[in-house]
């Protein structure tokens, strides 16, 4: 009884599974990446690659190379002079690891206009996502057990932990919108209406487009994932880590204080003191007003 039970389960989850890749493959409208993108995409993918090359690449794309400027000359990277030149802005101003990083999610941004869904708010997505990915970054420093990944990589993982609802945003923009007037009608959180409304998660979709458009496999797996609880591979412990900063995001853009037993048991999976939790909120609070200018930079 209890193997027919696991069996039927397994079968359910297989089926389901295929029935979401075979509708975000079937997508007509899901774009192609340009010529351009792709290459931008490899280069920045490219563990080691010279700073050079890389802004070589970034200005195969002038659209791309004005976004990145506009970040570097914002009022969050607190510059008493312009740049003006995208090699400035990577040695003076953002760093390898950051300009690879807003460059992947500056890219996704274009590919994806939500503008047809009525309530997507860009500027809020991007100032979650932003401070999603600062929180990861900040935090992994003090977790001996993510050594082993580099601080751009942590940062893009906490950018593209929600490019699901970006997704959804272009391609279901009135579908979206539903879910959007029930949550604020419910108090729902969103993530939930997707998957009620849509019959599968927001990650679930970011991870069949990342997976189709060749992203490095670790963003496969965390997006695959962040569901599921069982999950014991060697990526879990920055799993455990883009769980509690997507919540610590939330509570610090919300403005709410932060309840450190709500973070007490994933600290200590991961060895992380809870104390850097509330001296992180605090830094992220006072920095508000500048992420939401980036985040307007992003979401435009």
């Amino acid at each position: 009884m209890f193997n027919d039970f696991r069996l039927w389960s397994w079968l359910m989850n297989a089926g389901v599974k295929q029935t979401i890749e075979l509708q975000i493959g079937s997508l007509k409208n899901l774009p192609v990446l340009p010529e351009a993108s792709l290459r931008i995409l490899d280069v920045i993918n490219t563990p080691d690659i010279p700073i050079e090359k890389l802004a070589d690449a970034l200005s195969l794309s002038p659209g791309l190379v004005a976004r990145l400027l506009g970040l570097a000359n914002s009022a969050y990277f607190a510059r008493s002079r312009n740049v003006s030149d995208i090699r400035t802005a990577i040695f003076q101003v953002l760093g390898l690891d950051l300009v690879k990083a807003l460059a992947q999610a500056i890219i996704f941004n274009v590919q994806f206009d939500t503008r047809k869904c009525q309530g997507f708010d860009a500027e809020y997505f991007w100032i979650r996502s932003l401070t999603t990915a600062v929180s990861a970054q900040k935090l992994a420093i003090e977790i001996p057990q993510l050594r082993a990944f580099t601080p751009s990589t942590i940062y893009s993982g906490g950018l593209l932990l929600n490019i699901g609802i970006l997704v959804l945003g272009y391609l279901q923009p009135e579908e979206l919108h539903e879910v959007f007037v029930e949550c604020k009608k419910t108090g729902l959180p969103v993530r939930q209406g997707i998957s009620r409304q849509m019959g599968q998660s927001h990650y679930q979709i970011g991870h069949f487009l990342l997976r189709k458009w060749h992203l490095p496999v670790l963003y496969q797996v965390l997006l695959d994932n962040y569901e599921n609880k069982d999950f014991e591979g060697i990526e879990l412990p920055l799993l455990i880590l883009m769980r509690l900063c997507e919540r610590l995001s939330v509570t610090v853009i919300s403005g709410e204080s932060i309840n450190l037993q709500e973070f007490e048991s994933e600290c200590r999976k991961i060895k992380l003191p809870l104390d850097n939790i509330q001296e992180l909120a605090e830094q992220l609070a006072e920095n508000q007003p500048a992420m939401q200018k980036l985040a307007a930079i992003m979401g435009n």
